[in-house]
């Protein structure tokens, strides 16, 4: 074939004009989902600090990012959701300390009866270097955890009064269903009924047990203010969360996305944290315009009974007496 001057000049101008445009980007940024789930209900702090987190991460990474929730039990109960998060299954969620227990032994601490004086002082603790150096506990178990969440502040719903612990004696209650809860409400005198918190509104409706340990905002939104007519603040525990990720998950993220749940984390927990005393403010302003009876008993006999469970619930912790004697230090420093 013959190359004419006329040819080889139009070759020369179509490879100019080829070089010209922009070349498409090698490495463009594909969007990612990010899968979380919870088992509380989408009025709960839990889906408050998910949903001001994906507002956060969007922002950060130009809409990159999307978290999405799956709320009220969509990804599994508790124990399904961490075994989820450990095989990579599930990116992250907000699961309680005291289901954590059952994967990590010295979590048992946190399901202690009156490890905190109040639920305040459990909010500084848990948000100070205490709870940080926990959340390297779970490293191990291939989970990651960003933060404690809000602190639910555990008191005792039931369809008869309580004023000293002469009243729990024979009580069924529903407890949750790890060793912790069991054994503190035992040592009180109850009758501990662990069952999944979804069966629980027909169980006291039933007859089946008389009484639950709840927060507040969880006798509203859950509708156990149905089914019950007296409410005492025993206090016996100040119940964790904790936001807690798959490191499979994590792994795979980009840094600068890393970089941006980790901010978002902290921002949104702080969120969350208001949003729950408000949740729990709104409870108990509730539960008393329903005509729903709330005692605040003397606490002093419940400590010194519940407190006899120590030695049973730390006896599968293998560091828990360390634990214990950090808090302590750090509650005597205010």
């Amino acid at each position: 074939m013959i190359t004419t001057r006329r040819a080889l000049g139009g070759l020369a101008a179509a490879a100019g004009l080829t070089a010209a445009l922009p070349k498409p980007a090698v490495h463009a940024q594909a969007p990612i989902t990010i899968n979380v789930g919870h088992v509380l209900s989408t009025t709960s702090a839990y889906q408050a600090i998910f949903t001001r987190m994906n507002d956060l991460v969007r922002e950060r990474t130009g809409g990159r990012v999307t978290i999405n929730i799956q709320a009220a039990g969509a990804a599994g109960n508790e124990t399904r959701i961490i075994q989820s998060m450990r095989t990579g299954i599930l990116d992250g969620s907000f699961v309680g300390g005291s289901t954590l227990e059952t994967v990590q032994p010295n979590y048992r601490v946190l399901s202690l009866p009156y490890l905190f004086d109040d639920h305040p002082q459990a909010n500084r603790i848990l948000q100070g270097p205490v709870g940080q150096e926990m959340m390297g506990l779970l490293e191990p178990l291939n989970l990651l955890g960003l933060g404690f969440g809000a602190i639910f502040e555990r008191n005792i719903a039931s369809r008869r009064a309580i004023n000293t612990p002469a009243d729990l004696q024979g009580l069924k209650i529903r407890v949750l269903p790890t060793p912790g809860f069991v054994e503190a409400y035992r040592a009180l005198g109850t009758q501990p009924t662990p069952m999944a918190y979804g069966e629980v509104f027909l169980a006291l409706q039933n007859n089946v047990v008389d009484a639950l340990e709840v927060s507040p905002d969880a006798v509203v939104n859950d509708r156990f203010i149905e089914v019950i007519s007296h409410y005492a603040l025993t206090k016996v525990h100040q119940s964790t969360t904790v936001m807690t990720w798959s490191r499979i998950r994590w792994n795979a993220y980009p840094a600068e996305v890393q970089q941006a749940l980790r901010t978002s984390a902290a921002e949104a927990i702080r969120h969350g944290l208001a949003e729950h005393d408000r949740l729990n403010a709104e409870g108990m302003a509730t539960i008393r315009a329903r005509g729903i009876t709330v005692t605040e008993p003397n606490l002093a006999p419940f400590m010194e009974l519940a407190r006899r469970s120590y030695p049973t619930i730390l006896a599968e912790a293998p560091q828990g007496q360390q634990w214990v004697d950090r808090i302590s230090a750090a509650k005597r420093q205010g």
